[in-house]
């Protein structure tokens, strides 16, 4: 199982590279040619907003998680 180190670094890279191909459908770099495919500006930014949401979530998650785990850890003697 995969530590949440591992988890987050493994995010970082993907959210990165989606924001590196959003940037370039947004500045007509990049461009989908199939059909019904809404990359309008409006599903980018949705897309993006997306990310910071999960960004966020994942932070929640973290700061919760050592929380607890401050909570659980003994006392130094």
């Amino acid at each position: 199982m995969e530590t949440p180190s591992e988890i987050r670094a493994r995010w970082t890279y993907l959210r990165d590279l989606l924001i590196q191909q959003l940037d370039r459908f947004e500045t007509g770099a990049m461009r989908l040619h199939e059909a019904g495919v809404d990359v309008s500006p409006e599903a980018i930014a949705t897309l993006k907003r997306n990310i910071i949401d999960f960004d966020q979530m994942i932070n929640r998650s973290e700061v919760r998680e050592a929380a607890q785990t401050a909570r659980s850890d003994p006392p130094e003697a």
